[in-house]
């Protein structure tokens, strides 16, 4: 296998297990090609005459993906894939192959690539796969349920082997959505220590709590979902309570505070009177409804917003913060973003999005909605999946429906 790898000049993504001092458990063997090299990679003239039909430009070779007997590391796999496709976005790949250096992989290595929406060729047989994706347009989920529940639950192994399995189950509902398009799934496990590295980065401080307490210039802002109710290390750390309120007919919505927190305004001169400059973090910025909410606010009260930090930022994101004259940093940028999905939302009495109503029929319990079908988000419409196959890709794609 390693002489494969050296033969074959790849480069590779490392996973360590940094609780058992920084031990090696897996890793994923890729490189980039042109479609003119796809001959020299597949030796099949059919096969190479397939792939280009539905490619350009750079494309995404995955030739590996092992993974130790005991990573104890959950969906190692499913890791190690993430970070490899995230980071052909950088080299503007729009097509993934699988097609491994031996012939062959492992059950779990073969279960992460077609939950991300990989799809095998015609022609050719599970014995010697070559698996491929478009992604070009990707549609995300944001796995954020393991640090949204609370204790007990979050530690309990049945309940955290049931959201897994449940995770597992929606990566692969999602895949039919749009069939060979690019399904990637994100964690907000890895993001959360990936956004604090980059917050006590900027603000020159360490990661660890020290003594003497020494704190940073900026002030960390969460306005999303990701470290709400969290302290970052070294740096003072203040929650915008935050909310998108659906009308009661779910044709619109506006950005608001939270349940029973106060106004928006009355949050942002709270956040003034610390007279930092501040770090405003979330989770994901495409549409950029909070942060078009927020900025007027921040500009009128004199908050100075020195970066906002995101787990994953899209091109159109990216033009609508820069259009605010914003700087912006993130752990994932995706260039062209088809949909999103945040895992909690799509739980009853776990996430989701308030409505207005106005009584409350149960005590405590706040009206809500699930963006899961037969409600349909109005930001979808129907896009045309390929299917790959000898010919013409067949279109395919969710009927517009009310």
């Amino acid at each position: 296998m390693v002489e494969a790898v050296r033969k074959a000049g790849d480069s590779l993504y490392l996973i360590r297990n940094t609780t058992a001092g920084g031990r090696l458990v897996g890793f994923a063997a890729n490189r980039y090609i042109t479609p003119q090299q796809l001959y020299g990679v597949l030796g099949n003239i059919e096969l190479a005459a397939l792939v280009r039909q539905h490619t350009h430009g750079q494309i995404l070779l995955i030739s590996g993906i092992y993974v130790a007997r005991d990573p104890a590391i959950d969906d190692a796999e499913q890791l190690l894939l993430t970070e490899t496709i995230a980071r052909s976005f950088d080299y503007n790949c729009a097509y993934g192959l699988f097609y491994p250096h031996l012939g062959s992989c492992s059950k779990a290595a073969l279960s992460a690539i077609e939950r991300q929406g990989f799809t095998l060729a015609p022609g050719v047989d599970r014995r010697s796969p070559l698996y491929i994706v478009d992604m070009h347009a990707p549609l995300v989920l944001m796995q954020n349920l393991e640090t949204t529940v609370k204790e007990p639950f979050s530690s309990n192994p049945q309940v955290l082997k049931a959201i897994a399995a449940a995770h597992r189950e929606l990566q692969m509902t999602m895949t039919k959505l749009y069939p060979g398009q690019l399904v990637l799934s994100l964690s907000a496990g890895v993001i959360y220590h990936r956004l604090v590295d980059k917050i006590t980065a900027l603000n020159g401080v360490p990661r660890e709590p020290v003594t003497p307490r020494t704190l940073g210039e900026y002030m960390c802002v969460p306005f999303g979902k990701i470290l709400r109710g969290k302290v970052v290390p070294n740096t003072v750390t203040k929650t915008l309570h935050t909310d998108k309120v659906y009308e009661p007919d779910l044709r619109s919505s506006v950005i608001e505070q939270f349940p029973y927190y106060s106004p928006l305004k009355s949050q942002v001169r709270a956040i003034k009177s610390f007279g930092r400059p501040i770090i405003l973090v979330d989770d994901l910025l495409h549409g950029g409804g909070r942060l078009e909410a927020l900025e007027p606010l921040f500009k009128e009260e004199g908050v100075t917003v020195g970066k906002v930090l995101l787990g994953m930022i899209s091109g159109y994101g990216r033009d609508k913060v820069a259009n605010m004259g914003l700087s912006a940093e993130s752990v994932y940028s995706i260039p062209n973003l088809r949909h999103w999905f945040v895992e909690s939302t799509l739980y009853p009495f776990i996430g989701g999005d308030t409505v207005r109503r106005d009584t409350m029929k149960v005590a405590g319990l706040m009206p809500s909605i699930n963006m899961i079908l037969p409600i349909r988000p109005r930001r979808w419409r129907a896009v045309p999946g390929r299917r790959f196959s000898s010919s013409r890709p067949a279109a395919s794609g969710m009927p517009e429906t009310s």
